[in-house]
C-alpha cells in the first residue's frame, strides 16, 4: 500500500511538471519595449520612420491580468511540490519505520528460538551435575573404605584364616570400583564442558540479540518523535477553525 502511496505521488509530480512546461510554452510573446538602435544609426534623419502605432488600453489590462494569473499558476505549483515532498518525506520514513519493525519481528523469533536452545542446555546439564556430585560422594566414601581401619572393621564379623588376605581382597574391589567412578567423573565432566561452551554461545547470541531489540525500539521511538511535530502542527489549524456558534 506503501509503495503504491509512492507510484501515485511519483505521477502527479510529473503531471505537474507537463503542466507547467505546457504553460510556459503556450505563452504568447510580449512586444519588445526597447527595440535595437539600428535603423536611427544608419538613418540619421529619420526619414524612413513610421508613426508608432498606439497601443490600446486594453492590451495594458491583459498583459496585467495575464501576468497575475501566471503568478498565480506558480505558486500553486510551489505550493504542490512542496506538499508532494512533504508527503514523500512521511512515506519514506513510514517505509523505514515498517522496515524496522519487521526486523524487529525477526529477531523476537530468534530471541525466542535462542531461548528454547538455552532451556534445553540448561535442563540437561542439571542432571550431569547431579550425577558427578553423586559420583564425587561414592569417591570420598570409597576412599574411607579402603583406610585399613575400616578395612579391619569390615572384616571383624568375617570368619576367615587370613584376615590380611581378606583385606586385601575387600581393597581391590574397592579400587576397581574407584577406577570405574572416577573415569565416569571424567566422561562427565567433558561432556560438562561441551554443554557449557554451547551454552555460552548461545547467551552471547542471546545478549546481541538483545543489543539489536533495543536499538530497533530506539529508531522506532525515534521516528514516533519525529512525526509528534506534524501532528501537531496539522492540529493546530483546526483549533484555529471558528466553530458554528462564533460564525453566527
Amino acid at each position: 500500500m506503501q509503495y503504491r502511496k509512492i507510484c501515485l505521488l511519483i505521477c502527479l509530480l510529473a503531471v505537474c511538471a507537463a503542466t507547467a512546461l505546457a504553460q510556459q510554452s503556450s505563452k504568447p510573446k510580449r512586444p519588445v519595449k526597447n527595440p535595437p538602435q539600428y535603423p536611427n544609426i544608419i538613418d540619421l534623419d529619420n526619414k524612413d520612420a513610421k508613426p508608432e502605432a498606439k497601443k490600446p488600453a486594453n492590451a495594458d489590462n491583459a498583459e496585467a491580468q495575464q501576468a497575475a494569473s501566471v503568478q498565480v499558476q506558480a505558486d500553486a505549483l510551489t505550493k504542490a511540490f512542496t506538499i508532494i515532498a512533504e508527503e514523500l518525506k512521511s512515506l519514506s520514513q513510514e517505509v523505514k519505520a515498517l522496515n524496522v519493525r519487521q526486523q524487529l519481528e525477526i529477531e523476537f523469533l530468534r530471541m525466542n528460538r535462542v531461548e528454547q536452545r538455552i532451556a534445553t542446555y540448561e535442563n540437561s546439564l542439571r542432571p550431569i551435575r547431579e550425577r558427578i556430585a553423586a559420583l564425587e560422594a561414592e569417591d570420598q566414601t570409597l576412599q574411607q573404605l579402603m583406610t585399613r581401619e575400616s578395612l579391619l572393621a569390615q572384616t571383624a564379623n568375617i570368619g576367615t584364616f587370613n584376615r590380611d588376605a581378606t583385606m586385601a581382597q575387600i581393597r581391590y574391589q574397592h579400587e576397581a570400583r574407584l577406577n570405574q567412578v572416577r573415569a565416569e567423573v571424567e566422561r562427565l565432566r567433558g561432556l560438562e564442558a561441551s554443554q557449557v561452551q554451547s551454552l555460552e554461545i548461545y547467551q552471547k547470541l542471546s545478549d546481541e540479540i538483545e543489543k539489536k531489540i533495543q536499538q530497533a525500539e530506539d529508531k522506532l521511538r525515534q521516528f514516533e518523535t519525529s512525526k509528534a511535530p506534524t501532528t501537531e502542527q496539522t492540529a493546530k489549524p483546526e483549533s484555529n477553525q471558528p466553530n458554528s456558534h462564533q460564525e453566527k
